[in-house]
């Protein structure tokens, strides 16, 4: 498995892969094909880990509650956040324990800029409209999240940058509208876009957790997978200081699946 053609940014702190669909970020007991984790540590096995190479990027206020920036980087790979399987886009990765560590805080701090780019079922407004509703575990539902009252708090700002109106013969009255959506989530929940989006009645096409069996059936006759890709992230760069901003191209089966529509 190899990514090297997938890398968008790279320097030598950081680098951010344009992740492709279909691939695990993380390993896990329940994961058996390889992961990105996995990919990550052969290609910076070669690189020097000299702390004296990246010690100053370790934040002033840095805890060593879940271990030293080594252990972590070990824990880690590593992986500086997560995407869904079968999401695409940008993934942020840091090159060594300083960078990573430098990373997490700014996660933690909701400095990190993340943008989703989405094709949702029905009209959303064009204007940016914040949407807050906390998020957790459904119980007895394996592996799906919702709008809960005891949740976690969960904010996503949503704007559709385009409007698609398309009806086939054959698909029945209820289907047939879209809007590709811009979406910039607040806070870092697990399905945090998807749920949100569905909760308001405009779930992401061809989500099979969250679409509902009539859409589902539908979506997937013309779109392979769930239209979600991590379109753009922005991040203080851990050693220069500077704001950089990344972008990726929308993956090229989504892009296939929108001209279907136009």
């Amino acid at each position: 498995m190899l990514f090297v053609d997938q890398i968008v940014y790279e320097d030598d702190d950081v680098l951010v892969l344009n992740k492709p669909a279909g691939v695990v970020v993380n390993r896990a007991q329940s994961v058996k094909q390889k992961t990105i984790q996995d990919w990550v540590e052969k290609y910076l096995a070669k690189q020097d880990q000299s702390p004296a190479l990246w010690t100053s990027l370790v934040p002033d206020d840095f805890s060593r509650e879940y271990g030293s920036p080594e252990e972590v980087f070990a824990e880690r790979g590593g992986i500086a956040h997560r995407l869904d399987k079968e999401t695409s886009g940008a993934l942020m990765i840091a090159k060594n324990p300083g960078s990573l560590v430098s990373l997490l805080q700014q996660f933690r701090e909701r400095t990190i800029k993340k943008t989703y780019t989405a094709l949702a079922h029905g009209a959303l407004p064009e204007s940016e409209e914040l949407f807050s509703a906390p998020l957790g575990r459904l119980p007895g539902k394996s592996g799906k999240f919702g709008v809960i009252a005891d949740g976690r708090p969960s904010e996503t700002i949503f704007k559709a940058i385009k409007h698609y109106s398309l009806q086939k013969k054959d698909w029945p009255n209820f289907y047939g509208e879209f809007s590709l959506v811009e979406a910039k989530p607040r806070t870092g929940r697990t399905h945090q876009i998807r749920v949100h989006l569905a909760y308001l009645s405009h779930p992401i096409v061809s989500d099979s957790l969250y679409v509902g069996r009539k859409h589902l059936r539908i979506d997937k006759q013309w779109c392979p997978r769930q239209f979600l890709h991590a379109s753009k992230i922005a991040f203080t760069h851990p050693r220069s200081g500077e704001r950089v901003e990344v972008e990726t191209e929308l993956a090229k089966d989504l892009q296939e699946s929108l001209t279907k529509l136009l």
